[in-house]
């Protein structure tokens, strides 16, 4: 009788720990947005945190982040590049930062009508210059693919998805159930320490780790990771990423020679299957380059969206903010 009661007392905690140390207690409302620096778009699915910023008329410039770290990610580069005379538009994935976390698979569908249905409803209708970050270079690869009479450029830095080598853990947490359990339970720490993994220069983790937090508390963050685990092509895009040979805008890659979130040794493979494109190396750099080395990567940003805008032949979007 007595071991069947600790039996009971040790299964009843394991079905407690979630809730002990998943750390989501709040709820994402209007009233924790009221202080955003930018607006909420309401669409299909949810609501959509962006900033869309800079003097119309000027071509838009649209920043797609990676699969956990929402839209602070993208650092100075927003306003280098308006301060080049283009306008940014940054905004959160769904599941991140600002945005909902709906009841829904995360799978490229939901992004790309997030994407699609954001630019209609903010009126922005000429040619846009994509900039994807990690799996936010298969969002907007996919979106440039889908749409690709919206696009005046495509850049891609340190896209994932090139046949990657996935952890044995995310196996686990791909597992009905078990998996939603494990990742309630050691999610914070586990994408946390893959903050820190995202850049060579180790004086930048603390900063990011920092920022990270904010999010975790949030109810819904990790079952949208989970989710997207789940649901989204990170392990190999490589076939639709080779369909971007044949695509009517140029395209730029960036990648950091020290990543070791997606290796370097994808860059080759990106050439491969994409040699039109133009490809950047960025020496002492992790998976953001950008973040890391910011002038050296706007050395090169910025002279491609001048080349690739010289070729867009429609007016750019003449609305005034």
């Amino acid at each position: 009788m007595r071991r069947r009661s600790i039996v009971l007392a040790l299964l009843a905690l394991l079905l407690a720990l979630p809730w002990v140390v998943g750390g989501e207690h709040k709820n994402l409302s209007l009233q924790e947005r009221r202080f955003l620096p930018g607006g909420v778009v309401n669409l299909r699915d949810g609501r959509t945190s962006y900033e869309l910023q800079g003097k119309f008329p000027a071509q838009v410039v649209v920043f797609v982040h990676g699969f956990s770290s929402p839209s602070y990610i993208w650092g100075e580069i927003p306003a280098k590049l308006r301060e080049a005379g283009y306008a940014t538009l940054v905004y959160d994935l769904y599941g991140r930062g600002w945005s909902d976390r709906p009841w829904a698979d995360y799978n490229l569908d939901l992004y790309d009508h997030q994407l699609e249905a954001m630019l209609r409803k903010l009126r922005l209708r000429g040619k846009v210059h994509l900039v994807g970050l990690s799996m936010g270079g298969i969002i907007s690869s996919e979106f440039a693919l889908r749409h690709s009479d919206q696009v005046a450029s495509l850049t891609l830095i340190d896209p994932a998805a090139f046949q990657t080598e996935v952890p044995a853990g995310a196996g686990l947490l791909k597992a009905p159930l078990f998996g939603d359990w494990l990742m309630q339970v050691v999610g914070n720490r586990v994408l946390s320490g893959a903050n820190a993994r995202s850049v060579y220069n180790k004086d930048l983790v603390p900063g990011l780790v920092e920022k990270y937090q904010g999010q975790l508390e949030y109810a819904g963050f990790k079952r949208a990771i989970l989710s997207t685990l789940r649901h989204m092509p990170l392990e190999d895009f490589t076939a639709r990423y080779g369909e971007l040979a044949a695509a009517p805008f140029p395209i730029e890659i960036f990648w950091g020679e020290e990543d070791a979130v997606t290796p370097v040794a994808g860059a080759d493979v990106a050439m491969g299957l994409v040699p039109k494109a133009s490809l950047h190396r960025i020496g002492e750099a992790g998976h953001l380059p950008h973040y890391e080395k910011p002038q050296e990567v706007l050395a090169a940003l910025v002279p491609f969206l001048r080349g690739a805008s010289a070729t867009v032949q429609e007016k750019p979007d003449e609305r005034g903010l």
